[in-house]
C-alpha cells in the first residue's frame, strides 16, 4: 500500500507507505543499520513484506547487505527500489536512484546524485551516510579533508539528533580535531547510548591520540555490554585487539581476534582488511601468525582483490596474499591495480602497487626491497583510503625494516616523525632500538627503560620485551660485585 504522504521518519521526512506496521518496522530498521546494532536486515524485510510497493524499504535494504560484503543481493534489492520508485514521491525516487546507481558501482556518478539530493534534503541521512561512506571508501589525496567538509556542511540540520554527532566526530578525529570529536561522540552516545558508530569514533581518537590503556579500558566494557551479532562488532573488536596488543598483552589481543575478528566469525565487508592488518602487525612485532591464520583469510582476499573494489580493500589484499605467500594472488591483485590507474586512479600505481610489493618483499624478509618500494610511497597512503589507524600498519612495516637493515638514522628519524601527538610504549621501544643501533646510547637506553616501564604489565613471554632486556644488558655496565 502506498501513496500516503502522512507518515514521516524520525528526521521528519515524508515516507510513503501507507501501512502502519511498515513504516514502523522502516524506522526501525534504518535506526538499527545507523547505529551499528543488529536487526537492521529482518526489519527492513518486515517492512518490505508489509508493503511490497515501498521502495524506500529494498533501497535502505540495499545499503545493509552492500555493508556485510553482499554485493549481488544489493544489487537485486536496488533494482527492485529502482522499479518502485515512479510511484513514490520525488524525494523517493531521487533517493532510491542514487543508492541504485552505487550498487551497479559507478560511485562518481552516485556520489554527484548524492550531493544533488542532499543540497534539497539534506535531512535524509541514510543518503549522507551513504555518501560518507561512498568518500571513506574511495580514497584520494584529501579523501579525509572532503569527508569533513561533506560532513561539516550539514551539521546545523542535525542539532537535534543521535545518529550524526557520531559520524561527524569520526570526521573531525581523521583530522586531528580531538577535543571536538570526542565532544561529538559522547553527545551521540548521551543521546543513544547503544550507537555503536559513536563508540567507534572514541576508539580511532584513543588509536590516533596513542592512547592504548584509555582505548582498552573503555572498549573493553563498552563492547562487553553490546551484541555481539551486531555487523560492525568485529571491525570495533579489531580497535580492541589493537590496544591490547598495543599494551604489550598479544594473547589478550589474540583471544579477541579468534573470537571476534576473524573470517569465521565475522561476516562483514571490513573483515578482511581486520583480520590481515592485525595478523601483519602480529607478524611484524615478533608473534608470528600460524599459516593456518593466514590461509584462512586467503578466499576473502582473492574475492575482493579486483579492481572494482578500490585500493584501500586491495592492500589489505596484499598483506593477506603476502602472510600466506600467495604469489598468485599477489600477481592477480597487482593486475587489478594497474587496470585502476589505466582508468585514471593514479594513486593505485603511484602509491597502491608500491605498496603491495613492499609488503611482499617484506614478509619474504628482503627488507631492502621493501624499503625501495614503501619508502616512496608512504606518504601517500590516505590516498588509497582507509583511516589513520589502519594506515599505521604499514608506517610500522617500514620502521621495521629500516631497523632490521640496520639503517639506525632512517629508522630513527621515521619513528619520530611518528611521535605526535605522544608517544606510545612501542615507539620507544623501537625508537630506543634505532637510538642504541646510531650509537646513541644514553638516550636509547632511556627510551628502552620507558618502554619497559610501559610494559611492566606485558606478557611474561614478550619477544618485545625479551628485546628490551637484551639490548639493556648489552648497553649498560654489569653491577659491581
Amino acid at each position: 500500500m502506498t501513496g500516503s504522504e502522512t507518515r514521516r521518519d524520525r528526521l521528519g521526512l515524508t515516507i510513503g507507505t501507507a501501512s502502519d506496521e511498515a513504516a514502523a518496522s522502516y524506522q526501525a530498521g534504518v535506526d538499527l543499520h545507523m547505529s551499528g546494532n543488529p536487526g537492521g536486515e529482518a526489519a527492513l524485510r518486515e517492512a518490505a513484506a508489509a508493503d511490497p510497493g515501498f521502495a524506500l524499504a529494498p533501497a535502505a535494504l540495499t545499503m545493509v547487505l552492500r555493508d556485510t560484503g553482499r554485493r549481488d543481493e544489493a544489487r537485486e534489492t536496488a533494482a527492485l527500489a529502482r522499479s518502485l520508485a515512479p510511484e513514490a514521491t520525488r524525494r523517493e525516487r531521487q533517493h532510491a536512484e542514487a543508492i541504485a546507481v552505487l550498487a551497479d558501482g559507478d560511485g562518481p556518478r552516485s556520489f554527484a546524485l548524492m550531493q544533488d539530493h542532499l543540497a534539497e534534503f539534506p535531512r535524509d541521512a541514510l543518503i549522507l551516510l551513504a555518501a560518507d561512506r561512498y568518500l571513506f571508501y574511495s580514497g584520494g589525496e584529501n579523501r579525509q579533508q572532503l569527508q569533513f567538509e561533506l560532513l561539516h556542511g550539514f551539521a546545523g540540520n542535525y542539532d537535534d539528533d543521535w545518529w550524526f554527532p557520531g559520524q561527524y566526530g569520526f570526521a573531525l578525529g581523521e583530522c586531528g580535531h580531538y577535543d571536538e570529536a570526542v565532544d561529538e561522540a559522547r553527545r551521540s552516545l548521551a543521546l543513544n547510548p547503544k550507537n555503536l558508530w559513536a563508540a567507534h569514533t572514541l576508539a580511532h581518537v584513543y588509536a590516533d591520540t596513542k592512547n592504548d590503556e584509555k582505548g582498552a579500558a573503555f572498549l573493553g566494557p563498552w563492547l562487553g555490554d553490546f551484541d555481539p551479532r551486531a555487523p560492525m562488532f568485529g571491525h570495533t573488536s579489531w580497535h580492541l585487539a589493537l590496544f591490547e596488543l598495543g599494551r604489550g598483552r598479544h594473547e589478550r589481543a589474540m583471544e579477541i581476534y579468534r573470537t571476534a575478528v576473524r573470517p569465521a566469525v565475522c561476516k562483514h565487508r571490513s573483515t578482511l582488511n581486520n583480520s590481515a592488518s592485525f595478523l601483519w602487525r602480529c607478524m611484524v612485532y615478533g608473534y608470528a601468525p600460524t599459516v593456518g591464520q593466514w590461509e584462512e583469510l586467503q578466499p576473502l582476499a582473492d574475492g575482493i582483490a579486483g579492481p572494482a573494489r578500490g585500493e584501500w580493500d586491495g592492500m589489505n589484499a596484499a598483506l593477506a596474499f603476502a602472510g600466506a605467500g600467495n604469489e598468485a594472488g599477489k600477481n592477480g591483485l597487482a593486475a587489478g591495480i594497474r587496470e585502476l590507474g589505466e582508468d585514471g586512479r593514479t594513486t593505485a600505481v603511484e602509491v597502491g602497487l608500491p605498496l603491495v610489493e613492499g609488503a611482499w618483499a617484506f614478509a619474504r624478509e628482503d627488507y631492502d626491497a621493501a624499503i625501495r618500494w614503501m619508502a616512496p610511497a608512504i606518504g601517500r597512503v590516505e590516498g588509497v583510503g582507509g583511516s589513520n589507524a589502519q594506515h599505521e600498519v604499514f608506517w610500522d612495516a617500514l620502521i621495521e625494516a629500516y631497523l632490521r637493515t640496520d639503517r639506525f638514522t632512517e629508522a630513527e628519524n621515521l619513528q619520530r616523525s611518528r611521535l605526535d601527538p605522544c608517544p606510545t610504549v612501542r615507539d620507544l621501544f623501537r625508537l630506543g632500538r634505532a637510538q642504541i643501533g646510531a650509537g646513541e646510547l644514553e638516550e636509547g637506553t632511556d627510551n628502552l627503560r620507558g618502554a619497559a616501564e610501559g610494559w611492566e604489565d606485558a606478557d611474561p613471554d614478550s619477544p618485545e620485551t625479551a628485546a628490551i632486556d637484551e639490548l639493556l644488558k648489552r648497553v649498560e655496565p654489569a653491577p659491581a660485585r
